[in-house]
């Protein structure tokens, strides 16, 4: 993935992804975004904060910075569009953070400290990879909550980012 073509349309696909999940969370029912469902982050408000939370985690991360988070289950925006405005900004800084670098950078080691003190250390390009990763598994829990409500959740597939927002890019999904 090091700077190449494939890295730029993920983290591009991040941001698509993220952008058309916040604007379909925008047009459910207020209440919708606070009330409680099974598992270990109850919230769409919630998981939302929790997935923008992990994105200021590894841009600190990727700026060899602290990020003064104490818990990933943060809730710095239980205003959704506050947080919308937020996670746009932290989506825009991972696309021009990743435009600059090179595949000596990508390739460098970071040492890090998670959340819990325990200490890491992997590539910049692995922590790239990382937060798509990151994102598009918390959409996962976001559609079972629509599921639950009942709503339609909005279809952020992969190979529907690269055949209908990106269309001529790399297809056959």
């Amino acid at each position: 993935m090091a700077n190449t073509a494939m890295g730029s349309m993920l983290i591009e696909y991040k941001r698509w992804a993220d952008k058309l999940f916040l604007n379909s969370v925008a047009e459910l029912p207020p209440e919708e975004l606070t009330r409680e469902h099974a598992g270990p982050i109850k919230t769409i408000i919630a998981v939302l904060n929790h997935m923008y939370v992990v994105d200021r985690i590894w841009q600190a991360h990727l700026e060899g910075r602290e990020h003064g988070f104490t818990s990933r289950q943060a809730m710095p925006y239980p205003d959704l569009s506050e947080l919308r405005q937020a996670q746009l900004e932290v989506d825009n800084w991972l696309i021009e953070w990743y435009a600059r670098q090179s595949e000596a950078t990508l390739a460098r080691s970071i040492d890090f400290a998670f959340v819990s003190g325990n200490r890491g250390n992997m590539t910049a390009e692995a922590m790239v990879l990382h937060l798509v990763n990151h994102a598009t598994y918390h959409r996962g829990w976001l559609v079972q909550m629509y599921f639950e409500i009942p709503a339609m959740p909005p279809m952020t597939d992969l190979c529907v980012y690269l055949t209908e927002a990106q269309p001529g890019s790399l297809t056959n999904c």
